[in-house]
């Protein structure tokens, strides 16, 4: 049967075909940029799905509008879980308060700590005494004013009196920042 038709006669079929299919697809394109089947469809009569004649614009019913529903017919879209919407005045990005051991890994604290490790290791090297210890601390303070009144002096206090070589008293410590 496919060996009646001559290569003219499948060209004309092809071409015919081919124009069928993407004048159907422009007209479908068409229709659905200029507001589906409003009014009277190709074959002349109203559209489907009871849509209202043409100069009442997109309606399914009296009661709904399709211009009120939307692109989003399910509705707006929910935030993920844990997500929210805040202004810039609110973003932040730590809490001082409940990460306070955090903070204090940057910054003050590591730098004191290291100058007072230094200090032991010149009291280990050269044999030095609780008086040595005192009069590097005095330099130390001096480097670091207003230690006394930190909050976390005691942390401090306590890295002290763990890695001294002699024995420091609370009041001693305490005084050291003085």
């Amino acid at each position: 049967m496919l060996h009646g038709f001559s290569t003219a006669q499948f060209l004309t079929g092809l071409v015919l075909v081919g124009v069928l299919w993407y004048g159907g697809v422009y007209l479908f394109f068409y229709l659905k940029k200029n507001g589906g089947r409003s009014g009277t469809g190709l074959s002349g009569e109203s559209g489907a799905l009871g849509l209202a004649d043409k100069g009442s614009g997109n309606r399914l019913s009296d009661d709904i509008s399709l211009d009120a529903l939307g692109d989003d017919m399910m509705g707006k879209a929910g935030l993920p879980e844990g997500m929210s919407i805040v202004g810039v005045d609110q973003i932040g990005f730590v809490d001082l308060d409940k990460d306070a051991d955090k903070v204090d890994q940057l910054g003050l604290i590591p730098d004191l700590l290291e100058e007072i490790k230094s200090v032991f290791m010149v009291l280990a090297k050269e044999d030095g005494s609780k008086r040595d210890f005192v009069n590097l601390m005095k330099v130390v303070k001096e480097t670091y004013p207003g230690m006394a009144s930190y909050p976390r002096i005691r942390v401090i206090n306590d890295f002290i009196a763990d890695h001294a070589s002699f024995h420091i008293s609370k009041e001693e410590l305490e005084n050291l920042w003085y």
